[in-house]
């Protein structure tokens, strides 16, 4: 099964954060189905999230998480980016 790359977009007020996630699925579609399944659950403190387009909000609409991006992938590309990421210098 191919794998994907799930790109989260959570937003409080004006606070933007990306989330990056892989995903292992049999199609895009499958893939965006057990993400979304994710991002319900983003928050697991809050037990009434609302659907929004694409993901979920939380708090009373205080914070919306939504899924940005869903692309093919490799795990070795995934993890390349995590580390280009998550290294300084």
């Amino acid at each position: 099964m191919p794998d994907y790359w799930v790109k989260l977009t959570e937003r409080e007020e004006d606070e933007i954060q990306h989330h990056h996630y892989l995903v292992t699925a049999k199609s895009d579609v499958e893939a965006r189905r057990l993400a979304l399944r994710f991002v319900e659950r983003f928050f697991d403190d809050d037990d009434n999230p609302e659907q929004i387009d694409s993901g979920f909000s939380f708090y009373n609409r205080a914070i919306d998480v939504q899924i940005s991006d869903i692309k093919e992938t490799t795990r070795e590309r995934f993890k390349d980016f995590l580390l280009k990421l998550h290294t300084i210098g």
